[in-house]
């Protein structure tokens, strides 16, 4: 599997494991928990943030970063999930990532 596969999966397979949650559940997670992966023999860092938005919403992302150029910059890939308090779920938009600092 290629690298940009292997991250796909990981984001998508944590964004599944997400949309099963309830809102109380996601609300309850911390703002941040991350774990280091292993790809292509680098140690990388897949992390879910939990945000509170507006109208007490809250925005679930999970993030993908992997060093590049010696450690001097990173590359991202991510997704997100807007939880709202009524129980309906959605993915967030790339404005809505990119808003919440992504």
């Amino acid at each position: 599997m290629s690298a940009d596969l292997e991250i796909q999966h990981m984001i998508d397979a944590r964004i599944s494991q997400l949309q099963r949650m309830s809102f109380n559940d996601v609300a309850a997670l911390p703002n941040a928990k991350g774990e280091d992966v292993l790809i292509d023999g680098k140690k990388c860092a897949l992390t879910t943030y939990v945000q509170k938005l507006s109208f007490g919403d809250l925005l679930a992302t999970v993030q993908f970063a992997s060093p590049v150029l010696l450690g001097l910059g990173s590359r991202h890939a991510e997704r997100g999930l807007i939880f709202s308090p009524t129980g309906f779920v959605r993915e967030a938009t790339p404005k809505e990532l990119q808003d919440s600092g992504g």
